[in-house]
Order: structure tokens, then C-alpha cells, then sequence
């Protein structure tokens, strides 16, 4: 109930679909295309070679930012509401909140008690500042709970296996259908944590299981006596987990599979890799008034790329409590070993100076080191979780301490965040979008257009003239169900945009420039054969005799609104086709 009270707090709006005319409206856009293009026969996979966008070039659109529990989510909404859009991703975030908080309570509480078990669902939860600060611009990376719980349920297996306690099937079979359900999570940044922390833990786990069963000819016969001791306790159970871990790899794996197949066949190898990195001094960088990010300039002197809020700062009071148990459990080898190469792996990653990340095939299109501190709060709870009450005056008052400092940094941190409004769209737009819904035509023309990727290509080539405004014009398709010229990609190969270059848009995008009588008439007869429902123009970014020359050519607008950043637009349509001879004459 704390973690949803806390949760709606920081999400704050739930009246409306999410925008804000920058990377919050990809997400609803994914859900939006996934629904579209889904096809679950005979298994789940897309249509991902398309013009939707790009029209009516096409591309292949493998490079969304996909998460597809996020995505199905959305696109049952969007289909249960008759294809509508509504506030569906803003209760997906508190669903995620809830199974994150929740899921780590179930998972301690038998091993570590009621109050670690609590704190610890909060502090992976509502109080993962990084996470709750990328709500809900960067809703790929703060949505989760799957991986948390998954890198959870790791470390229980092993903490079980370390104190030589028996561990069921059933608990096993859920720790499966964990790792099948982390591919429903972002794949490039999120899933792989959990992969990667398996991945490390499993040696361990070889290692104490040998030295507690040294006799290899026996293996077979133990394993036997196990399963079959299981099935006659928990057989309902055990056909419960084997049910859902059938639904979950039908649902994901052929999903990821097949965009994990289809983004390999792109050569990114000529590209150079983004430097963009955190310095891991920001482990110990505190949330507190006057110490903060927003008011100390740490970024000019860890010479780092600062992203967001609370990256690599998952908090000071949680530093320095998973510095202590570690000390104290350093005998406990098998236990921490694994957690902390994991966090030197995170804090150590430069994509382009010490990519330690890529040795995993899950993080070859990882451009960002910072992104690591989703999971940082999850390391270190893993890592403090053992801890020994101190039981003399000096070790007390430390740990009344480190408590307040965890209290003070929880109340500042959430303080700040739910200082930051919540954007969503306005009435006004998606009476718009309705508007151009009801037009005749397959597509609309937003003018200029932004054909571009995060990684460069489009950008030196002139396909975005106004990236900061435009970036995310085309995603309120979503509202008007038609396709565009544009799109943002977070990658894109240099191939993609080639039709663009060949056939001369970056000289017609120019800022300033005028059309020649030339491009006009290339310009018109594009809108003519590609069956153009209208025109998004955009005047603020155009000059007055530009947009005086857009309305003498294709006619006054019919309907105008403002998008979030790229200002106001209003739409044109295009006349039938028997007035269209008319338009390109001066």
C-alpha cells in the first residue's frame, strides 16, 4: 500500500496519455505499433519491415524501444478502449512499483526477517531515486521490477545453497520462469542485468554444490530421490509453475528472439561507439539538500556523461551499509563474490574505453555505462542483507547514523521528484489527432520532418533540422492512425536513410530556404501518388513567406493545436484528386 500511495505520488497525472514531445511519447508509440503489427500465430511476432513510417520508403523498424510486457499492456488498453489512447502506461508503472516492492518482500522475508525484507522492497522500488527521477522520459530503463526480482531470486539460491538449506523445486521452477519473464523488459539495458548476474552466479553455485556433493556417481540417484520427493508434496504447484513458465516463453521468447536476430544483422561495426560513461565516485555522491546533483556541479569534475538524476548515486546511507556487511561477511565468499563483480563490471564500463559489458551478447547495443544504476540499489541491498546488529554504544550510534542519513536522503530524494510535473497530452491535441483521423488518405506529411537516429545517422546529413522540436512529432500517429514520413530511432544504420539522400530531401529541408519551382512540383507530386491524407506544418519553424507559399499551394489550414516542444502546427489536407492538377501552378 506505501509503495502505491508513494508511486501515484510521483506519477502524479492519470488523467491523460503520456507526452511531452521527447522520448515519453516513444514508449506509448511501441505499445501503439506493437498492437499493430503483432501477429500471435502459430507464435508471437511482428511485422517489423514496413512504411508506416518512413513512408513511403519503409524501413526496417526493429530498432523500437521495445518492452514487451509494457507493450502488450498497452495494446490491450488501446484495443479494449476501441482503439483510444488513455493514461495506460502511468498504471503500468505503478503495477511495475507494486511487483517490484512486493515480489522482494516475499522473496527475504523467509530468509532475512520482516524489517530487511520491507526496506528492502522499498529501497528497490519507490526509493530507487535513479529509477523513480526516469519516469517517464526514459520509461524503457526505470521499468524494472522483473530483472529485480530475478537478480533477488538468484541471490536466494545461492544463499540457500551457501547455508546448506534445502531448496524446493517449486522455488527452482520460479527462478526459471523469472528469467523468462525478464524478456518482457527492456532487452538492450534492463534484461541483460539479470542475465548477467546469473551468468556470474551460477560458478559459484557449481562450485558450493560439488563440495557439498563431491560423488559424481551418486548425482542420479540424488537427483532422482529429489524430484520425486517434490512431486509428491507440491505436484499442484510444480504443474502451476511449469503452466506459467510455458505461457511466459510462449509470450517472449520468440519475440525476443526474433529481434534479437533481425538488429545482428545490422553492421554497426564502422560506427564509433558512443563515450558516454559514469565515474563510479558517484556511488558516494549523497541525496541531500545543498549536496544534490541539481545544485553541485559534479558532472565538470568527474568529467563524466551525466544523463539524469541519480545516476550512479543509488544512495550515500547504502554505500556505506553495504560497505560494512561486506566486511564483515568477507569470509562469506560464495555469498558477495558474485554481486560485487557484477557492480565492478557496471561501474567500470565505458562503451568505448573498457566496454567490460560486451563480454555479454545481451549488451551489444549498450551505449550508455550510467544506465547501470537501475540496478545498483539491487546490488547493494544484496550486498547489505546480512548485516550484524552492532551491540555496543559506538556501533549503535553509527547505525542511528547511517538510519537518519537513509531517512533523510529517502524524504529529499522523493521531495525532488515529485517536484517535476508529469506531463500528458492536452484536450486540444488529441481533438486534433481525431480530426486528421477522420480524413481520407493513408498518411500524413509532417513538415519539416526529422528522418534521424540518436547514434548520427540523419543528423550531419540535414534529415533533422530541428531535432529538439521534433524529434517525437511522429509518434502522435498513435492518435491519428496514419503513416509518416519521419521517424526517431534511438539506432539507426547509415543504410536506412539512403532513399532520403537519393532522392534530394535534405536540400528541400534547409532551414530558410524557399522552394523553386522545381520543388514544387516534385513536392506535390509526391502528395499525389502517395495518396497523403495532409499536411502537419509546422509555421513556427518556418519563415513567414514559407508558410504564406505552403498556403497559397495546398490551401488554408483546417484545424490547429500546439504539439509539446514543437509548437504549434496545424494541418492542411490534401484536396481530391481532380483539384490536385491545380497545385502545382504558381
Amino acid at each position: 500500500m506505501l509503495t502505491a500511495i508513494l508511486g501515484a505520488w510521483v506519477v502524479d497525472d492519470f488523467s491523460r496519455p503520456l507526452s511531452d514531445g521527447d522520448d515519453t511519447d516513444q514508449y506509448e508509440y511501441a505499445g501503439y505499433y506493437f498492437g499493430k503489427n503483432l501477429s500471435l500465430w502459430p507464435f508471437p511476432h511482428l511485422d517489423l519491415v514496413n512504411n508506416q513510417s518512413f513512408y513511403p520508403y519503409g524501413l526496417n523498424q526493429v530498432f523500437l524501444p521495445w518492452g514487451f510486457e509494457r507493450d502488450y499492456w498497452y495494446a490491450l488498453c488501446y484495443q479494449f478502449h476501441g482503439e483510444h489512447a488513455g493514461p495506460y502506461l502511468q498504471y503500468y508503472y505503478i503495477y511495475s512499483l507494486l511487483v517490484a516492492a512486493l515480489g522482494t518482500y516475499l522473496l527475504l522475508q523467509p530468509r532475512f526477517g520482516t524489517g530487511r525484507s520491507f526496506a528492502a522492497g522499498l529501497i528497490v522500488s519507490v526509493f530507487n531515486l535513479y529509477a523513480i527521477f526516469k519516469f517517464p522520459v526514459h520509461m524503457n530503463v526505470c521499468v524494472g521490477h522483473w530483472t529485480i526480482l530475478c537478480m533477488i531470486a538468484t541471490y536466494c539460491l545461492l544463499h540457500d545453497l551457501v547455508n546448506r538449506q534445502l531448496v524446493s523445486l517449486v522455488f527452482v521452477l520460479l527462478w526459471v520462469w523469472l528469467h523468462v519473464q525478464v524478456l518482457s523488459q527492456e532487452l538492450g539495458y534492463v534484461a541483460g542485468y539479470a542475465l548477467t548476474f546469473t551468468t556470474l552466479a551460477l560458478p559459484v553455485a557449481g562450485v558450493v554444490l560439488y563440495r557439498q556433493h563431491p560423488r559424481p556417481a551418486q548425482w542420479m540417484a540424488q537427483l532422482s530421490r529429489y524430484l520425486a520427493a517434490s512431486w509428491t508434496r507440491q505436484s499442484r504447484l510444480l504443474l502451476l509453475m511449469l503452466v506459467l513458465i510455458l505461457i511466459s516463453t510462449f509470450l517472449y521468447l520468440p519475440l525476443t528472439l526474433q529481434i534479437a536476430f533481425t538488429a545482428w544483422e545490422f553492421d554497426f561495426a564502422a560506427m564509433p561507439p558512443l563515450r558516454a560513461w559514469s565515474h563510479p565516485l558517484r556511488l558516494f555522491l549523497p541525496h541531500l539538500p545543498g549536496l544534490d546533483a541539481f545544485v553541485v556541479p559534479y558532472q565538470s569534475w568527474l568529467r563524466d556523461t551525466f544523463e539524469s538524476y541519480g545516476q550512479g548515486s543509488p544512495g550515500l546511507y547504502l554505500t556505506i551499509l553495504a560497505g560494512v556487511v561486506l566486511w564483515q561477511t568477507r569470509r562469506q565468499v560464495g555469498l558477495w563474490l558474485p554481486v560485487v563483480l557484477m557492480l565492478v563490471l557496471c561501474l567500470l564500463y565505458h562503451p568505448a574505453v573498457l566496454p567490460t559489458l560486451k563480454l555479454f551478447p545481451w549488451f551489444s547495443f549498450n551505449r550508455h555505462g550510467g544506465r547501470a544504476s537501475l540496478v545498483y540499489p539491487v546490488l547493494l541491498v544484496l550486498l547489505a542483507l546480512p548485516l550484524r546488529w552492532p551491540t555496543n554504544r559506538t556501533g549503535l550510534i553509527a547505525t542511528a547514523g547511517v538510519l537518519l542519513l537513509m531517512v533523510s536522503e529517502w524524504s529529499y530524494g522523493l521531495y525532488l521528484r515529485t517536484t517535476l510535473p508529469t506531463l500528458v497530452a492536452s484536450d486540444d491535441l488529441l481533438r486534433y489527432c481525431q480530426t486528421i483521423r477522420q480524413q481520407p488518405g493513408k498518411a500524413v506529411l509532417d513538415w519539416p520532418f526529422c528522418a534521424v537516429g540518436a547514434d548520427g545517422p540523419g543528423m550531419a546529413e540535414g534529415l533533422c533540422p530541428y531535432y529538439k522540436q521534433q524529434n517525437a512529432v511522429f509518434t502522435f500517429r498513435r492518435f491519428y492512425d496514419k503513416h509518416v514520413v519521419g521517424q526517431y530511432f534511438g539506432r539507426l544504420h547509415p543504410s536506412q536513410i539512403q532513399p532520403f539522400l537519393r532522392d534530394g530531401w535534405p536540400r528541400l529541408l534547409t532551414p530558410g530556404r524557399s522552394f523553386t519551382e522545381a520543388d514544387w512540383r516534385f513536392f506535390i507530386n509526391f502528395l499525389r501518388t502517395n495518396n497523403f491524407a495532409g499536411i502537419n506544418l509546422y509555421p513556427d519553424l518556418l519563415t513567414p513567406d514559407q508558410v504564406a507559399e505552403f498556403y497559397r499551394r495546398l490551401g488554408q489550414p483546417m484545424i490547429e493545436t500546439h504539439f509539446p516542444v514543437a509548437g504549434r502546427v496545424v494541418f492542411i489536407p490534401i484536396r481530391p484528386l481532380a483539384e490536385k492538377s491545380r497545385l502545382a501552378a504558381p
